[in-house]
């Protein structure tokens, strides 16, 4: 990677210098950091304090960088990488952390757990836009909930402009954006008060035609050929264009009427098929729908020693795929037919194979907590979250299998492609301690007691010691143990080559230690490193040549985050991470262990803003991606490294309240690859090169 751009990008921003208007943007800067002190004192989230590892990026910030969306401002995080699959359901990897699993981490709008049931993920908020986030807190590591709710590896808060205090008026906005693979934006939010209620209303809409050249495909790697049966579809393969375009909607709303609240969100989101359900590169127009809406309602209620929140809430969310699933003239067997001697008959589909596949799920719950503060030095929080989740619709339509013909034959009862009756009850008991033994010594004791239809994750404690030696020295240290429950994919998916489910499954389970320390320089300048030990159990895991759904893994990951913010001179505004990986894997099956698999052990991701004046702001962001390593069974050679360069300029005209941000993403056209498993896509799935965007935000 040639860094000379960044060289001089850097000394351009010091070179002008002598041009800035200096006192202006030191005012700025003093004001803004006011703001978020007060912020931070009224909302808590001074996060050098919190008994776990936080880091916290604001939205503001994050649009100077040309950040477009939550994906690519976790892929800023320390220890996070990004992974994929063939339907590019995508979702962020912390710490190495089982990287063929969903669900590993959890996800909150503005506090309301929004992963859908089919996949435990959240692939379809991954495009929510940057210009309508506020403040994103990402906690890494398993302790950062005892509210009823695991985060296995860890949790993403992301808040919106609904949040809003006295003195701190959030203005309307109104957004456009346009950029690469045709893609176009528009949204806005706004904010309508009364001296007892408060509206907030955010909606966007975003669309692009994003294709990358993918291939050869699964088939070329014998994926639905069978040798025994003489079957044999590897000259079936194609490689093209992989169809990832996006089209999505969303409207928001947040009510607060008193201590009453309401969160609501209608979220429609529309994908290609990508890589091909059944490992085949789909047609251009094969969809994948995501649709994840809920509506919550609540009370809060706080005096001088307890305070009361009581919440219920729907959420409802699907998987709807619509594909030509294997390409024309394949041979296959799935319902198996014999001639008279008892020989399986093989079927012809000579216009290929089509599948409709829909299941809709529905989860209801409600939580109290009672946070009560009346004894000294002591916060204790007591409550429950109960979660009822079913399956409510369930269609599965295919070619027919008899005699090969591409129409669609309605399978739901007799072949369904999901278990229609899929069902399960939760209920999470949490006891928590906040004990503060001195001005510079504090304690969190806590548990989380779980109990399912299925297999109990049981009693899970956290343990956490935050120790101020002074203003400038904090230490940290923690202990937590969490799980994560099977996905809806994983216990009830059926008649599927790809992916079968089981019932049977146990949770994952992890047994977290952390260590960290924090340097603060001043009062938004610190080093903050962490050093960490899981212990992962029982890791769900299938593969081409199993497609069965098995705990299969048990890994022990360990490593070290480094993180640094702050500034270079009084204009500018630097950040800097570094983390490291490693550990081993043992397969249970077979009773061996290797090297950890698919994870990058080195990372390191920068960015740099340069303030010019109060109009205009440069800025460069750098990521270093590690080279990943393959399976044991897998021969291909390890998943090469890469760095990607960003550049954006801001401008800002503060007399009209608009701003203009260009960005150009991936400069030097790096090749980056998300790795596939093996026998599937030989060449692994690849990523957007150079592109770039163009933002315009209005505030009223």
């Amino acid at each position: 990677m040639n860094t000379s751009l960044v060289t001089a990008f850097l000394l351009l921003g010091f070179s002008t210098n002598i041009y800035a208007e200096k006192n202006e943007v030191i005012n700025i800067i003093s004001d803004d950091m006011k703001h978020y002190n007060k912020v931070a004192t009224i909302t808590k989230q001074n996060e050098h304090y919190q008994p776990y590892i936080i880091s916290v990026f604001y939205g503001k910030e994050l649009e100077k960088l040309g950040i477009s969306n939550l994906k690519q401002a976790l892929e800023l995080v320390p220890g996070v990488d990004m992974a994929t699959d063939n339907t590019n359901i995508q979702t962020p990897i912390f710490r190495g952390s089982n990287p063929l699993a969903y669900g590993q981490s959890k996800l909150f709008i503005d506090d309301v757990l929004v992963n859908n049931i089919f996949f435990d993920a959240y692939p379809e908020y991954l495009s929510f836009p940057i210009e309508m986030i506020k403040r994103i807190e990402i906690v890494r590591g398993p302790g950062s909930k005892t509210d009823g709710v695991n985060a296995y590896a860890g949790s993403i808060n992301v808040i919106t402009y609904a949040e809003d205090f006295k003195g701190f008026d959030t203005k309307d906005k109104l957004i456009f954006k346009y950029g690469s693979y045709d893609y176009k934006m528009g949204g806005f939010f706004k904010t309508i008060k009364t001296e007892e209620l408060k509206v907030f209303i955010d909606f966007f809409y975003q669309q692009d035609n994003k294709k990358l050249s993918s291939g050869p495909d699964g088939l070329s790697q014998g994926a639905f050929s069978n040798s025994t049966l003489g079957i044999d579809n590897s000259a079936f393969s194609r490689s093209g264009d992989a169809p990832l375009w996006l089209k999505e909607y969303s409207l928001g709303v947040n009510l607060e009427y008193k201590n009453f609240f309401a969160k609501m969100r209608l979220l429609n989101h529309t994908q290609g098929s990508a890589y091909g359900i059944n490992l085949a590169l789909p047609q251009d127009d094969d969809r994948v729908k995501l649709p994840n809406n809920y509506l919550e309602l609540g009370y809060k209620k706080t005096t001088a020693s307890y305070s009361l929140e009581i919440k219920g809430g729907i959420k409802e969310d699907a998987f709807d795929s619509k594909s030509k699933l294997l390409p024309d003239g394949v041979e296959f067997i799935d319902m198996l037919t014999f001639d008279t001697n008892g020989t399986v008959i093989p079927v012809t589909f000579s216009d290929g194979i089509y599948g409709e596949h829909y299941a809709k799920q529905r989860m209801l719950y409600q939580s109290s907590y009672l946070k009560y503060k009346a004894i000294q030095g002591h916060t204790f929080t007591l409550g429950y979250r109960y979660t009822k989740e079913n399956t409510i619709e369930m269609r599965s339509k295919l070619s027919n299998w008899a005699n090969g013909d591409a129409a669609l034959v309605d399978y739901t009862d007799t072949y369904p492609f999901f278990d229609k009756n899929a069902k399960r009850d939760t209920i999470v008991y949490s006891l928590q301690d906040e004990f503060n033994y001195s001005p510079a010594l504090s304690f969190v004791f806590g548990f989380n007691y779980e109990q399912t239809t299925y297999k109990d994750a049981g009693f899970e404690p956290r343990v956490s010691m935050v120790y101020q030696y002074d203003y400038n020295n904090i230490f940290k240290v923690m202990y937590s143990k969490s799980h994560r429950n099977p996905s809806w994919q994983e216990m009830f998916t059926k008649n599927n080559h790809s992916r079968i489910g089981s019932t049977d499954l146990n949770p994952e389970r992890v047994e977290a230690y952390e260590f960290a320390y924090i340097r603060n320089f001043s009062a938004d300048t610190y080093i903050q490193s962490n050093i960490f030990y899981l212990a992962n159990k029982d890791q769900i895991y299938n593969s081409v040549t199993d497609a069965n759904y098995r705990n299969v893994l048990d890994t022990n990951i360990y490593g070290l985050e480094l993180e640094y913010k702050g500034h270079i001179t009084s204009v500018d505004q630097v950040y800097v991470n570094y983390s490291y990986v490693t550990g081993r894997a043992h397969i249970k099956d077979e009773d061996r262990t290797e090297s950890l698999a698919n994870i990058a052990h080195h990372m390191a991701k920068a960015y740099y803003i340069y303030n010019l004046n109060s109009a205009l702001s440069l800025s460069s962001l750098l990521k270093y991606i590690g080279s990943k390593d393959r399976v044991s069974t897998d021969t291909r050679e390890k998943v090469d490294a890469y760095t990607t360069l960003d550049l954006s300029a801001t401008y800002k005209n503060i007399q009209d309240d608009y701003k203009i941000t260009l960005s150009l993403k991936n400069l030097f056209d790096e090749n980056v690859k998300y790795p596939s498993p093996p026998n599937t896509y030989v060449e692994d799935y690849t990523q957007e090169g150079r592109n770039f965007l163009v933002t315009f935000v209005k505030e009223f």
